[in-house]
């Protein structure tokens, strides 16, 4: 088999041309095309805006249980960690969460090796408020909420729909 002959022609270029014009009348009507609206007059503005009554309160109910779980968390990590019990900062730590573990004090077993402690009751304790917590917000949230859109003219009138 013989190697087959090739012969690629130059592309004739054609005759030289500049840069194409550039039809503006697209870009003209685009702009054009709808008329602008007047401006309205400070009297004639109208605000409308939304909000839950509610929406605070389960705000609150998650803020509230969060600090407990928080409180419960550090404890275990102090309590892990085998801080020492005579620092102010450990001692109102174990003050405020004992408050909260009352419920709780001896229900699962405590793992210690040395000074560090592993409390169940506050792991379980942990998962009870944080699961009450999300379930009253919820149950709020469900009870209460309510979207009222409220529209303001800056001639002083309210609305509510």
């Amino acid at each position: 088999m013989e190697p087959e002959d090739r012969r690629i022609d130059p592309v004739d270029p054609g005759p030289e041309r500049g840069p194409e014009p550039i039809d503006r009348t697209y870009e003209r009507d685009r702009y054009v095309a709808e008329p602008v609206a007047p401006v309205t007059t400070a009297s004639d503005t109208e605000v409308v805006s939304r909000f839950s009554p509610a929406r605070r309160a389960f705000e609150l109910v998650y803020l509230i249980f969060a600090v407990i779980c928080v409180f419960i968390l550090v404890r275990v990590v102090l309590k892990l960690l085998a801080a020492n019990t005579a620092v102010a900062f450990t001692g109102f730590v174990y003050g405020v969460s004992g408050f909260f573990m009352a419920p709780f004090n001896g229900l699962l077993p405590t793992y210690g090796s040395g000074r560090t402690v592993l409390e169940g009751s506050a792991i379980a304790a942990l998962l009870v408020y944080a699961l009450v917590g999300y379930l009253l917000a919820r149950l709020m949230s469900i009870f209460f909420q309510r979207d009222v859109t409220v529209a303001h003219t800056s001639r002083g009138r309210y609305r509510t729909y």
